[in-house]
């Protein structure tokens, strides 16, 4: 007994690599950037841990608090007599710290903006290094021009311990999130220095550091990732990830071409650092992977970076007094933008959005269909005794049935050529599986031949269909390449595929030379 026959049905091609992954998708999801100019280079950009999370910008003399809800300023910091460096914002987002290029360290109550505590004696330098304590609100930690790190506590009118192994300027300072916290005077300190070590500091020791990481140029900046074993450090154009357990390097990121000058954290489930450089480009690495997941280039050299801890705003301080905040959409204001638009296209048709709007279903017609989506419960069992339709065939179908493969081809090149490409595919596969794409091309003019042409004109730059299109053009020219010259309006055909084939070779020529540059710059790196 004969098998039943089966309609054909549509060919699904591989999925090709999205023009867009996802982690690109969710930092482009950072739109609405807004450009602002302060007067001179911004060296530091803070967020507040608290919500809703405003944020220090330092420039020239200045400290101007933003708004984390409005990108607006909402107070100016103006009480400095020379450069004011480093502004920090405590965990309770109540005091602000800052220092000054003479030296001199000062506690500012953000509500009132008054000095609430000055040290100018120790340092004998510019302090551009000033952190909090995450985990002691009165404890902090600078470092300073004269090479010293020092740790203070805010009700101690001195510091409380003082480091003095590094040889050339402090320029970057952190707590580590986890180990001994041990009051204002606890926690474990890293500090980056010109002489090209970074240094871990124990405050209930004192003395020599705990340890010692060498690099081959500056340290401009270091970055404790939040489990406490891992630290990041850059230096020249080269980001260095260390493992503080063991001591030994894990991984150095050279992926900028100039000083990586800032560094900074995602708080989200997926950690990801972010780099930003005299380059102008900020990188932003997968830390499980540490390859580059996405990539944003400013204007100017980047001498500053941050990430709210909400994720939803990122600031960039640059050379010249550039600052950039790129703010991302939240669910509720994805879909105002999407309604935005979706009206838009209405009024473009001729649509007015509020006649869309109120057009629904009437009560009449929504009682007629009231029940008809009821299923039955679990105990109990609804027969459908409804008949399935059968689809009508199609002409390209009944052809195909028939053994009429050229009529078949004629059908469905016409019918659905450019609306339904998968069908087209899926006869063409079934003629070469048939061994009949020689008889669904013989006895052509110029007019037959056309759309057999075109299609193949449209298919050969996919890489997925190039074996289908190869064999149609392989029996297209078997068939008719002894018509050539004979004809004007066929040898136009024929050069307009010949010049397309062309084309694509010569991508594929370009595309093999770039992978070997690429192998050869892979292997020089090893």
């Amino acid at each position: 007994m004969a098998a039943p026959v089966t309609r054909l049905q549509p060919v699904k091609l591989p999925t090709l690599p999205a023009a867009t992954t996802p982690e690109q998708k969710y930092w482009r999801s950072f739109g609405s950037p807004l450009l602002i100019h302060e007067h001179t280079n911004i060296t530091s950009i803070h967020f507040s841990p608290k919500s809703p999370h405003d944020f220090a910008v330092t420039s020239s003399s200045l400290i101007k608090i933003f708004s984390g809800k409005t990108r607006a300023v909402s107070k100016t910091i103006s009480r400095f007599k020379t450069t004011a460096y480093a502004g920090n914002i405590r965990a309770d987002g109540k005091v602000l710290a800052a220092a000054e290029a003479a030296g001199t360290v000062l506690l500012y109550d953000l509500g009132s903006r008054a000095i609430i505590r000055t040290w100018a004696e120790e340092h004998k330098a510019a302090v551009q290094a000033l952190k909090w304590n995450p985990r002691d609100l009165t404890g902090l930690a600078t470092g300073s021009d004269d090479t010293t790190v020092r740790i203070w506590d805010v009700p101690s009118s001195n510091s409380v311990t003082a480091f003095t192994a590094h040889e050339d300027y402090v320029r970057s300072i952190a707590y580590l999130p986890t180990g001994p916290a041990g009051g204002a005077a606890g926690g474990l300190v890293v500090s980056g220095s010109y002489d090209t070590t970074a240094r871990l500091w124990d405050p209930r020791v004192g003395g020599k550091s705990a340890m010692t990481f060498r690099h081959d140029t500056a340290v401009e900046d270091v970055l404790p990732l939040p489990g406490g074993t891992t630290l990041v450090v850059a230096a020249g154009n080269c980001v260095r990830v260390w493992d503080l357990v063991a001591a030994r390097e894990l991984k150095v990121l050279g992926n900028h071409q100039k000083t990586v000058t800032s560094l900074a954290m995602t708080t989200g489930e997926k950690r990801r650092l972010l780099t930003g450089a005299l380059d102008g480009h900020v990188k932003i690495y997968d830390t499980a992977t540490w390859a580059v997941t996405h990539g944003v280039k400013y204007p100017a050299p980047v001498l500053s970076l941050a990430v709210s801890p909400d994720e939803k705003q990122i600031a960039v301080g640059m050379v010249g007094g550039l600052l950039s905040i790129r703010t991302r959409r939240a669910g509720g204001e994805k879909d105002l933008v999407k309604e935005k638009e979706r009206a838009m296209d209405l009024i473009m048709k001729g649509i007015d959005p509020r006649a869309a709007e109120k057009k629904g279903k009437s009560a009449n017609k929504a009682r007629k269909l009231k029940g008809l989506d009821y299923k039955g419960e679990e105990e109990e069992m609804v027969i459908d005794d409804t008949r399935v339709k059968r689809k009508k065939e199609r002409k390209f179908e009944i052809a195909l049935r028939k053994g009429l493969y050229s009529e078949a081809l004629d059908n469905v090149l016409g019918i659905a050529g450019k609306e339904e490409p998968a069908m087209v595919l899926a006869v063409v596969k079934e003629l070469v599986y048939r061994n009949a794409v020689s008889k669904a091309l013989q006895n052509r003019d110029e007019e037959g031949l056309r759309p057999v042409i075109e299609w193949c004109l449209r298919c050969v730059g996919d890489p997925r269909m190039i074996p289908v299109v190869a064999e149609v053009v392989e029996r297209f020219l078997d068939l008719y390449s002894h018509g050539l010259g004979q004809s004007a309006e066929f040898d136009k055909l024929v050069g307009r595929l010949v010049k397309r084939i062309q084309n694509e070779v010569e991508n594929a020529r370009q595309a093999a030379r770039a992978v070997g540059m690429l192998e050869l710059l892979v292997a020089g790196n090893k």
